[in-house]
């Protein structure tokens, strides 16, 4: 039997899921306001059951989103960085939160501070997650080619962790940047380690659970 707050936890999701392609279709149709209400809705219908806070990270993340849609970046970049404030289950999730505040002040035209604050955000490993570096790795060369530097030599490390979870060797390429991006190329369909490990000890199927 699940628990009150495993229960709790999917009634949120579901909640959050159902509301999701109507608020989608108020953005689309500029509807700003109204998409925020539905935010709202959301946060006092089920506030009571955020046990973890995904709830709350879900709602600051519609509200990143939405003002990112409406071109109000500044604001945008607030609610980004006060989504960021609530904490990250993992650290895929801290990428995507830095991917996200990149794209924002690319948007105000400070290149060079989107790069720093997903470097930053990039910075943050786990090697249970070593199989999502390799699809991270674009945006970190297309950010540094931005503003017309190379990526940095510290990320090749970081990139050949994230080859050997697909145990592959890294390519060699005429620039680092070109090697990431094909290694992101060549592991796109491929399992990973945890998946391996997944099939040689059931036989088949997936890992549940894959970040």
């Amino acid at each position: 039997m699940l628990c009150a707050r495993c229960l709790d936890r999917w009634a949120v999701q579901d909640a959050s899921e159902d509301q999701l392609l109507h608020r989608l279709d108020l953005v689309e149709r500029g509807q700003y306001e109204e998409a925020f209400a539905c935010l709202d809705a959301l946060w006092e219908a089920n506030r009571h059951r955020d046990h973890t806070g995904w709830l709350a990270r879900n709602i600051a993340m519609g509200r990143t989103f939405i003002l990112d849609e409406a071109g109000r970046y500044e604001e945008a970049l607030e609610a980004a960085e006060a989504w960021a404030q609530l904490g990250f289950e993992n650290v895929t999730d801290r990428w995507f939160v830095g991917m996200i505040k990149a794209t924002i002040l690319q948007a105000l035209g400070r290149d060079r501070e989107a790069l720093s604050v997903y470097e930053e955000a990039f910075g943050h490993q786990d090697p249970l997650y070593a199989a999502s570096i390799p699809s991270h790795l674009p945006r970190l060369v297309e950010l540094s080619e931005k503003v017309g530097q190379p990526v940095d030599e510290k990320w090749r490390r970081v990139a050949e962790a994230g080859a050997e979870d697909f145990a592959v060797e890294m390519p060699v390429r005429d620039s680092l940047g070109e090697s990431m991006l094909a290694l992101a190329e060549m592991t796109r369909d491929m399992p990973s380690k945890r998946e391996r490990e997944w099939k040689a000890k059931h036989g088949g199927g997936t890992s549940e659970g894959e970040p």
